[in-house]
């Protein structure tokens, strides 16, 4: 029997422009991912068995599912069958990142299972291996199974690793909900299904956000993401929380992936926390978190 544990980062999109819909369905996108340190845990034991097989259970989130649709349950068994190995694997939860707020929980989960796994079974397959995996499981694996920061292109797979500054933020949870491809159906109809006779803002977004980073200035003021116009209309209670971290004296705030979850950039720990607190008695679930 071998066993360890292993963190799974969240993510937040610093940056997010979606560019066009493909005709695989997906839609192209151009993204700033980023890791900070709220995280699941999960601990992982392989033992000898006669076939493969993969067992979930979960801690922290009764809507999390413990069957083979997990995504972290999808990596495991993903992983065994790219080996040609026989093994029984358990996986315990340990959950922390909310769920369905654009933080890729899941998505790292799965890319937690998999670092985990190839350590476990003394590093067989290389980081480009464990990419072509994280590739087929979801848009927003392949980010998660580096972490740090990276400009994501294509569906999120296609990654050019960013050096940014190490940061503090506050992540705000309002408890509202919608999914993803619901909120790709909106940008959809709002921006004429990407044909290019609606002009989105993001060209001109990145090319100041880029032009920060490149120049170690600020990025808090040229955060962007093109579904708060689709997202944030049905979620007020987020769009209030928003404005709430910027009274909190947040330098930049956005909302995370398709949402619900929203960050404010904090100048320090400190200040972070003073907002945390501030928001939790306010009854808001929040998150003082930092770079990784």
């Amino acid at each position: 029997m071998r066993a360890a544990k292993e963190q799974a980062y969240a993510k937040i999109n610093l940056f997010l422009d979606v560019k066009e819909k493909r005709a695989d369905g997906y839609h192209g996108i151009v993204s700033v991912m980023h890791a900070v340190s709220l995280a699941d845990t999960l601990t992982v034991t392989v033992l000898p068995a006669a076939r493969a097989s993969v067992t979930l259970t979960a801690k922290g989130a009764p809507y999390v599912p413990t069957d083979g649709s997990n995504l972290a349950c999808r990596a495991a068994l993903a992983f065994l069958t790219r080996l040609g190995v026989s093994a029984e694997v358990r996986i315990e939860l340990e959950k922390h990142i909310p769920v369905g707020g654009g933080l890729a929980g899941g998505s790292s989960d799965a890319a937690a299972s998999l670092r985990v796994l190839n350590r476990l079974f003394s590093r067989p397959l290389s980081t480009g291996a464990l990419l072509s995996i994280a590739e087929e499981l979801g848009s927003d694996v392949p980010f998660c199974l580096l972490g740090r920061s990276a400009v994501c292109e294509g569906r999120g797979e296609r990654l050019t690793p960013l050096t940014l500054p190490p940061m503090h933020f506050v992540i705000a949870v309002s408890g509202e909900y919608v999914s993803t491809p619901t909120a790709y159906a909106e940008l959809d109809r709002l921006y004429a299904g990407f044909d290019g006779t609606v002009p989105t803002a993001g060209g001109e977004a990145y090319a100041a956000f880029s032009a920060a980073a490149q120049e170690k200035r600020s990025i808090a003021p040229y955060l962007y993401n093109i579904f708060e116009s689709a997202v944030l209309p049905k979620i007020p209670k987020a769009a209030e929380l928003k404005e709430r971290l910027s009274t909190l004296g947040a330098a930049g705030v956005l909302m995370s992936g398709s949402g619900s979850a929203v960050y404010g950039i904090f100048p320090d720990g400190e200040s972070a926390e003073s907002a945390e607190k501030a928001l939790r008695e306010e009854g808001f679930s929040a998150y003082a978190v930092q770079s990784v």
